[in-house]
């Protein structure tokens, strides 16, 4: 076989291995979780209301169906909110600056975030325009329009604009106008503990005592709390001298009583 005839059928298998990837549809599934995902940096990153949240979802459904891999307009536009040209080359120069992949949901978002940040005049000012709209089905109806209006600027920009506006307030505002947010997991602070108050009460008295004996004999057990509360001469047990230093301490003495 010849050289030339290999390289041709390896080309042409390539082809239709890249062919059928990009035919692949984007689910259901992926879609709702994407626009979730969305929502949500809406409300914490871009600081938007629900209804607000609402109208972007509305647009971006209309632009990508929330697929952040999409091609349009035979390649030029590219992502969830289709970014044409130069927009598309500042997308891929904004995510390799700044240690993001410009494939991901991620990265788009978080050049979302800087074009509406940064570059307000050419975005139409919309996130100021979001901002400020009533957090109520019309509002999600007014951010829908506007951004559609202002910020995507699709041919026939005003019949759009006003059918993704009644898609955020009736599709997406009953289903998210009462969203929670996910509650953000807060590192536990580390257990305190009082030296010598093993039974936590805020108070080192002579009951305190009575259980640094009960645990030296073994009669009950204590936690790890309970344990540095109650090793008080810092030996690494805890027993009956334990036990007499609470007593000093509950009866007043002085530091050098209690060595």
């Amino acid at each position: 076989m010849k050289k030339t005839t290999l390289i041709k059928r390896i080309t042409l298998v390539f082809l239709s291995v890249v062919m059928v990837v990009c035919c692949i549809p984007f689910s259901a599934s992926a879609a709702s979780a994407n626009a979730k995902t969305i929502y949500e940096f809406c409300i914490k990153e871009l600081k938007l209301n629900n209804a607000g949240a609402c109208g972007v979802l509305a647009n971006i459904e209309a632009e990508s169906n929330f697929n952040p891999n999409l091609y349009g307009d035979g390649g030029d536009s590219y992502g969830i909110c289709q970014w044409n040209l130069s927009r598309f080359d500042n997308l891929i120069s904004f995510c390799n600056k700044n240690g993001y992949n410009w494939k991901t949901l991620n990265g788009q978002l978080h050049f979302l975030k800087y074009e509406l940040t940064y570059n307000k005049s050419d975005t139409g000012y919309i996130l100021d325009k979001l901002k400020n709209v009533s957090n109520t089905a019309s509002g999600a109806y007014t951010a829908g329009y506007d951004w559609c209006y202002y910020f995507e600027r699709p041919a026939n920009k005003a019949a759009k604009s006003e059918s993704r506006g009644y898609k955020a307030q009736n599709t997406y505002w009953p289903e998210f106008k009462n969203y929670k947010m996910p509650n953000e997991v807060k590192p536990t602070p580390a257990p305190s503990y009082k030296l010598g108050d093993v039974n936590s009460d805020g108070k080192v008295n002579s009951s305190d005592a009575l259980e640094i004996l009960r645990y030296s004999v073994g009669i009950v057990n204590f936690n790890a709390n309970q344990f540095k509360a109650g090793d008080l001469d810092r030996s690494g047990i805890v027993n009956a001298n334990d036990a007499r230093i609470v007593l000093l301490i509950a009866t007043g003495s002085t530091g050098a009583d209690l060595k």
